[in-house]
């Protein structure tokens, strides 16, 4: 016994002479004499990926004490479970884009860095500038755990020639009603029966089919669920816009299950759901003019927001000083400014959406305005979206709804159960 204490306090001395203490009593770790290198896990392809490449290009020429690599990762789906599995290997990086609901999963089993310390040290008004609705979900039990970094809400994007060949007017419809008759007078089917051209394609991501459902439900008055993790999908809302989704596949059929934005560009399809972040890559890709619109309205207009944060798994104290440093600049009014004018993502700051750069550039191209002027409807994700297994619940549940034809009143009830059932087992 008195041989193991005694190496303890061997192993405190050391600490002692190789580290020193603080006034308050508490080891300090030496800063490192050269540059201190940093792991940024991002997510993202095309023109999103390039704009991040360039934002950590421009931070590293602007610094001589920090360097930032930048290691892509996959979509948000793979960075969850890479950084699970990283966790398991005690191998994570130093920042992280995630997919904004996933932060609670993180947050939740104290993965991440609380930066409520980071923030204290910064000017008083350092978080005012941000916009409240995109910083909220940066929360968790009130604590900071990350910023917002590349925000988006869901858009409507349409060919605007197929719109004039179908005699309807060049502007989005405003109201789902309205959307599901564009969407018959937009259908073309060919001299066999053959349908060669749908209205719509609802879009069936892994990570994004819940998304516009969202928007959906919270145009009809309602919502998946609320912050204590209620389920509503069985109320009149959620079952109102399941079932009109579930008419235009197979009464109508006037609108398709789509999983690519190829059905747009390949024109079998006249419109498609979308995030402002994907503007960029659609407006580069068409062949013909696209017209970005709001998700249509009925009893109100109301978006789920979405997109991605920036958080710090990082254990080490001088790459977290470091990590800070590069959040900042990432979230920084010049930064958010490029991003907005090349991806189509929301400004995440008041700063950056009066940019001078981005109030030009909007000006030459208000179709890209659309991303702000869609931010006085928007609303949190579902909480639902934080469970482990909650995005694929979500997801199955369009599938079952737009493939499988099945009972919607069944679906929506299993689909609340099973939403039950994953928080009470992982996540209460």
């Amino acid at each position: 016994m008195k041989k193991n204490v005694a190496i303890v306090l061997l192993i405190a001395m050391v600490l002692f002479v190789t580290t020193g203490l603080s006034a308050a009593g508490q080891v300090e770790q030496a800063k490192p004499s050269g540059p201190i290198k940093i792991i940024y896990w991002r997510s993202l392809t095309g023109v999103a990926g390039e704009a991040q490449e360039e934002i950590v290009k421009r931070f590293n020429a602007s610094r001589s004490d920090i360097i930032v690599e930048s290691q892509f990762q996959g979509a948000y789906a793979e960075i969850l479970q890479k950084l699970q599995a990283g966790l398991a290997a005690g191998d994570v990086p130093d920042l992280v884009l995630l997919d904004s609901p996933h932060l609670q999963i993180f947050a939740k089993e104290g993965v991440l860095v609380n930066l409520d310390a980071f923030v204290a040290k910064e000017p008083k008004a350092f978080l005012d500038d941000y916009i409240p609705g995109l910083l909220a979900d940066s929360y968790y039990n009130k604590n900071l755990y990350a910023l917002p970094a590349l925000r988006s809400t869901p858009l409507l994007y349409i060919n605007e020639d197929m719109l004039e060949e179908a005699g309807l007017p060049r502007k989005a419809p405003a109201t789902w009603d309205e959307f599901r008759e564009y969407c018959k007078r937009l259908t073309k089917v060919d001299a066999n029966g053959e349908t060669i051209q749908y209205g719509v394609g609802f879009t069936m991501g892994a990570t994004t089919a819940h998304w516009y459902f969202q928007g959906a439900v919270y145009a009809f008055d309602g919502k998946i669920s609320d912050e204590t993790f209620a389920v509503h999908l069985t109320e009149p809302p959620a079952v109102a816009a399941a079932t009109l989704w579930q008419d235009m596949v197979f009464k109508d059929k006037s609108a398709v299950p789509s999983t690519s934005h190829d059905d747009l560009f390949n024109k079998k399809v006249a419109m498609v759901f979308g995030s402002t972040g994907s503007m960029g890559n659609v407006m580069n890709r068409s062949t013909f003019k696209v017209l970005p619109a709001f998700i249509p309205g009925q009893v109100r207009n109301g978006v789920p927001v979405g997109g991605s944060v920036l958080a710090m798994p990082s254990t080490d104290k001088w790459r977290q000083w470091a990590a800070w440093e590069f959040m900042k600049y990432f979230t920084g009014t010049d930064s958010q400014a490029y991003l907005a004018e090349k991806t189509g993502y929301m400004p995440n700051s008041t700063s950056a959406s009066k940019h001078p750069d981005l109030v030009k550039y909007y000006a030459a191209n208000p179709q890209w305005k659309v991303a702000i002027d869609q931010l006085k409807y928007v609303q949190p994700q579902a909480s639902v979206i934080s469970l482990p297994k909650g995005t694929e619940i979500l997801r199955q549940m369009v599938e079952k709804l737009l493939i499988a034809n099945m009972d919607v009143n069944k679906v929506m009830a299993e689909t609340k159960a099973d939403l039950e059932k994953e928080y009470n087992e992982n996540f209460k």
